[in-house]
């Protein structure tokens, strides 16, 4: 598993973070959870410069994704979030047409509202995930929300 930043779990105690700790270490021991990260390498860069990374049989189109679904996981394991999905698929119809399809990085469950979230960086942001954001607010009233790699 790539590195795990346990920043967002700084309001929960140091019992609670040493706890989650050792279940993360118990899980890779009796192996529940992929402990490992692979990265496909190709024969030719990709276009945004990312490398396509595979964690617990997951694909991630790049290494934050992956760093994020580790978080992620850390959090629901924390009891912070719920229903933690990977690349959930959203159908965008309008009039009955089905214009497109919008694949979400994730989505969860925070305080009992539905989080839409999407791995970000500067030249992910194209005009087909602009306008597919519109059509979800649109259609659905669902606000993505854009998580940016550090």
């Amino acid at each position: 598993m790539p590195p795990v930043r346990l920043h967002n779990l700084d309001r929960l105690g140091t019992d609670a973070r040493r706890q989650i700790r050792a279940a993360l270490k118990s899980q890779r021991c009796e192996g529940n959870q992929s402990n490992h990260v692979v990265e496909d390498v190709s024969a030719s860069p990709s276009k945004m410069r990312n490398v396509r990374t595979s964690v617990d049989g997951y694909s991630f189109d790049s290494l934050s994704e992956a760093r994020r679904y580790g978080e992620l996981k850390i959090e629901e394991m924390a009891g912070i979030i719920a229903n933690l999905e990977v690349h959930k698929p959203f159908r965008l119809v309008v009039n009955g047409i089905h214009i497109c399809d919008y694949e979400s990085d994730f989505t969860y469950r925070r305080d009992g509202r539905l989080v839409v979230e999407d791995v970000k960086s500067k030249p992910t942001v194209t005009r087909l995930y602009r306008v597919k954001n519109k059509l979800m607010r649109a259609i659905h009233g669902i606000e993505i929300q854009e998580v940016f790699e550090e």
